[in-house]
């Protein structure tokens, strides 16, 4: 336990991916993400596929091309190394990292009518859409695309 009263051990379960894309460990998205210890490993696990299939969905055309280079994972894929770690191993971690605790701030919101829970839902909204750009910033490097431009259609 930590001074806080809460676990300070994190979830060491991994996510496999489409063997492509790299693995994922619960750990990590909780480190990096601040996703407390507590919150139940099967809603994190859940969190974690659903943000792996869309930023997988995302980069398929990437996929495709990486492949058709001769690259059998991403980790293979020609790129600048940081602290030994592929930038693109960097980049998808960080996309779905990022979509999935957009995910959990959208279902975390509070639909109290009382202000505290409007401002809480207000704030929740805003951390979530900030996530959401996160990842989709990380997912247009991985793409190629240097543009912090982009479209929402209303």
């Amino acid at each position: 336990m930590s001074f806080t009263g809460r676990p300070d051990t994190y979830l060491e379960a991994v996510i496999e991916n489409n063997g492509f894309f790299p693995d994922l460990t619960l750990g990590d998205f909780q480190k990096m993400y601040g996703v407390p210890a507590d919150i139940m490993q099967e809603k994190t696990e859940h969190l974690l596929r659903l943000s792996i299939l869309d930023v997988n969905d995302s980069l398929i055309d990437e996929q495709a091309a990486w492949q058709a280079a001769g690259h059998a994972t991403l980790e293979a894929v020609p790129a600048q190394k940081i602290g030994g770690k592929s930038r693109l191993i960097i980049q998808y971690q960080r996309a779905v990292f990022a979509q999935a605790t957009a995910m959990a701030f959208r279902q975390s919101a509070t639909i109290t009518r009382r202000e505290i829970g409007e401002n809480k839902a207000a704030e929740s909204l805003e951390t979530e859409q900030m996530y959401r750009a996160e990842s989709d910033k990380a997912i247009r490097k991985l793409r190629g695309i240097e543009t912090n431009i982009t479209v929402e259609l209303i």
